[in-house]
This record gives C-alpha cells, structure tokens and sequence, in this order.
C-alpha cells in the first residue's frame, strides 16, 4: 500500500504551512497526502484517500448527497452542511462538504472525526506534526528545550506517551534511542554554545547529539516519569562531574561481617546481566486473565535494559531477548562467561490464595552447605596449562558452591531493591527471604530474584501487564543500582564478578 516506512518529523518554531501535505504512516509504509486551503479551512479531496483508505466514492443524485462507503459502512455528506451521518450517527466537521476542480473536498478533520468511526484500525490525525497515523504504530511526541547551567549545557526531552529509550556514546556523538516506530519531534536550534554542535535525526527512533570541542562527559536522568509522559535530561558537561553522594549504610543481611571503608576498584559494576525468567513452552505463572509470566519478565526485562544503559552506561546483557526456554544452567553460565557483577532474575509469583500480592525479593541460602561451602569457596585455585604455552591461576568453584563467597553481596543487593520496590509499587509482608533457588545457585556474582507481583491476585495481575506498573518496577530496579555500585566500591575485598568457572553440576532446587 505504502513505501517503506521509516519516518521521523522534525519541526521547527511553530511548525509547516498550513497547505503542506499530510503525511499517512501506517505499518507498511507512508506517503504523502495533498491538502488544499479554502477560505482558512484546510481540505482534502475525497479521492486521494481512496487508495491509502480503500473506500468508494458515489454522488447520490436522489438525495443531494456523497456517500463514502469503507466495507459495509457509509458515510453521507451533503453540500453546505457541516453535519454528516457516519453509519447513521451524526458528526459535526469544522467546515461542509465543498466541490472544486471537479473534485469533492471535506476538511482534514473529516478523517479523525467520521472516517475513523468506520475504519478497522486506529486513526490518529496530528495537524501540527503533518502526520496522520494509521494503526498502533509508536510515534511519541518528543518536545525538547536547552537550559544553561553555567559552562555546562542541560537539553530537556519531554515525551509523550512515556517511551523505552537508552543513549549509547559514539565518538563525538552521543544517540538516543527510542522503542518506536516513527518519532513527532519538536527541536529548536541550540543556543550558541561549544558543547553540543548540533541535533540530527537519523532514522525512524533515534536523535543523534553531535558533540562540540568543549564537551567531556554527560549525565542522564529521568526526574519524573508515568504512563502519559515522562521527561528525560541529559547534562553535556565541560568538565569530569564530581561524585559527592555518600555510600549508602546498608546492613549487611548475613551476620558476623560489617563494612569496611576500604576502596574498591572505580569500576565496580561493569556488566549487568538481567534474566527474563522462562520463555518458549515454559510459560511460568498464569494469571486468571490470561496474563502469563515468560511475557512480564521478558518485556521487564527489555525496559530495565534500556534504562540502566541510558542512565548509567553500564553494559547489560538478558539471557533471553525472545520467546525461548533457557535451563537454569544456561542462564548462569551466560552470567558467568560475560564475567557480569550483578545477576538480576525476574519473575512473578502465584498463589492458590487468590488476595496474596506484593513484590518479594529473593538471595541465595546456603543452609544445606553450611560452613563447608563456604571454607571450599573461600579456597584458592588451580594452575592449569593454557593453549599456546604456560599456565595462569583459575578460580575453580563447584556450581554448588559458586554463589557461597557472594551470598552477603547479594543480601545487600537484595536489601535495596526491597527499599526500592517498596517505596514505589508495594512488597509482601514476607519481605527479604533467603531461599536455595536453582537460578541463583551456580552465579559467580552478586545476585538476587525479583518476584514482581502475584499474576494470580487479579488487580496485580492487570497491574503486571500495564505498562505504567512495568515502568515503575524498572524505576526502582534502575535506582537500586546507584547504591549497590557505592557499597561495592567502598567494600573491603574483591569486586563482585571476577568470573570464576564452576566445574560441576547442581542439585535440582526451586526455580
């Protein structure tokens, strides 16, 4: 029907002329739509959109009327009347249906208003953008301004409806991505400046920041954020910032060991890994809706990848990006082989009792181990040849054992997401629990199990698969790792993630 689509409106000041075409996005494709001014009203003529639109036209003699039929359903309009009947209901138009050039032409609104009450699909018509929208395709309005702070340069992106993005830094060039399929930009020119040399659109979801002579590093934050909209805002600064922030005093769940004031390694989190839990036939938990637990965590996990990245530059991996099952080994042996530092599970949870709800937090527990897993993780490695010649110390822990020397990490890591989640959707009564999960058991990391919500209480159900509840747990995921990453780098010992490589296979726990 169309061309390939792939668009992206960029306006500047107050927008195009009023008599510049329309332009039709739909899935496959867009194209232009002529549009006419007559006495201040804009108008299009009814044939154009018998091929984008597939409708029939047919003058009406009898009756002094047009009639526009889409399938089974007819539109009359008659000359001089700004009333239509639309399938039998009446509709008011800005303006009557007109004859010129030997062609019928009614006002743009004549699509958004009548014709959308026949159509199959959503039709969506923005005049200031020149954009008609035809489907559920993602075309986020995006409003952008510039703030000075000083020598540093602040850009403001507010977007509407609240959309997935991340920003990735390129040499001298900072993108921002976004999960749409087209983008309704509103872009000024900057201000004179030498940090930011200019904005491009690249293609249909991504805005490229190209970057001046004076610019050294950024920062992003998302300062508020719902359903509706939400505003994203990047700092171009001039200068390395400071990190004033004190590490957080987060007791350590696990008794006997306190923190120490010691500097870690800068660096302390590297790489994140987030594993969406079951996929393809294991579908997890099922909600009386339908709502299944493999299709949360997976879109979960795709938002919490964007937003770590975006906000923290941080590299984050998923065991799965699509719709296939993943044994408990597999996903830990990812985590393991990326050398990650934080293993985050996500779930949802279900109970035989319909009213249990609440986001519960999960570490591992060693009980069964005890003492003597522990002292065997505790231990040293082995020398073992290496190809091409030589040898190097390799840190061999059984799967059994690869989490014991993380197990107090991972209870602080648990203990602020609990803090997070609490403080935005709600937890359980049952709060922190350590429990022998099969996922966690053979991660060499700090690591921790993030049941969401219970898919079996209804409201929590209906919650799970709203996006502003999604939103809201990957808000408070995101922020927990500011904190973690302080308490690691001011934790005596080693970083988490030095990537040891589990030999043996693990007895079969939950999960």
């Amino acid at each position: 029907m169309f061309a390939v689509l792939g668009l992206t409106v960029m306006l500047f000041g107050q927008g195009a002329a009023p008599a510049s075409p329309l332009l039709i996005l739909a899935r496959d494709g867009r194209t232009p739509l002529p549009t006419v001014t007559i006495a201040g009203q804009e108008m299009v003529a009814l044939d154009d959109l018998t091929g984008p639109f597939r409708i029939a036209i047919r003058e009406d003699t009898v009756a002094n009327a047009v009639r526009v039929t889409y399938k089974d359903k007819a539109i009359l309009l008659t000359p001089d009347q700004t009333l239509v009947s639309v399938a039998g209901r009446l509709v008011s138009l800005p303006a009557p249906l007109t004859r010129s050039d030997r062609k019928w032409l009614v006002p743009v609104e004549f699509i958004n208003r009548a014709f959308a009450l026949v159509y199959e699909e959503p039709v969506e018509l923005r005049k200031a953008s020149r954009l008609l929208i035809v489907g559920t395709l993602k075309v986020p309005r995006i409003d952008t301004h510039y703030e000075a702070l000083g020598a540093d340069l602040r850009i403001v992106f507010d977007i509407s409806p609240t959309t997935g993005h991340a920003i990735v830094q390129e040499p001298r060039r900072l993108l921002l991505r976004l999960e749409a399929d087209a983008l309704d930009v509103t872009m000024p020119a900057p201000p004179a400046q030498n940090l930011l040399a200019g904005v491009l659109v690249l293609d249909r979801n991504t805005i490229a920041l190209d970057l001046g002579q004076r610019f050294v590093s950024y920062r992003s934050s998302v300062p508020s954020s719902r359903p509706a909209a939400s505003r994203l805002v990047v700092d171009l600064l001039s200068s390395a910032p400071e990190v004033t922030t004190a590490p957080p005093s987060v007791p350590p769940p696990a008794a006997g060991k306190s923190l120490a004031t010691l500097t870690a390694p800068r660096s302390a989190i590297r790489t994140i890994v987030i594993d969406p839990g079951h996929g393809g036939e294991d579908i997890g938990a099922r909600g009386p809706a339908g709502v299944r637990e493999k299709d949360v965590t997976l879109a979960v996990a795709r938002r919490l990848k964007a937003a770590i990245e975006g906000h923290y530059g941080i590299r984050v991996l998923q065991t799965r990006d699509d719709d296939r099952i993943i044994g408990p080994d597999e996903r830990a042996a990812f985590a393991n082989n990326n050398k990650a530092d934080v293993f985050i599970s996500l779930h949802a949870n279900a109970s035989p009792q319909e009213s249990v709800k609440g986001a519960e937090v999960f570490y591992l527990g060693l009980d069964k181990y005890a003492d003597e897993a522990r002292r065997q993780a505790q231990l040293g490695g082995a020398l073992l040849p290496v190809y091409g010649g030589g040898s190097r110390q390799i840190d061999l822990v059984l799967w059994d054992l690869a989490q014991a020397k993380y197990v107090e990490q991972s209870g602080v890591l648990a203990g602020i997401v609990h803090d997070q989640l609490r403080s935005k959707v709600g937890v359980s009564p049952l709060g922190i629990q350590q429990e022998p999960m099969r996922v966690l058991v053979g991660v060499n990391m700090s690591a921790a199990l993030i049941e969401m919500g219970y898919l079996t209480n209804p409201e929590e159900e209906q919650a799970l698969s709203s996006g502003g509840y999604q939103a809201a747990i990957v808000q408070a995921l995101t922020d927990a790792v500011g904190p973690f990453r302080e308490y690691l780098e001011h934790e005596s010992g080693e970083p988490a993630g030095e990537g040891a490589s589990p030999t043996a296979d693990p007895a079969a726990d939950r999960r």
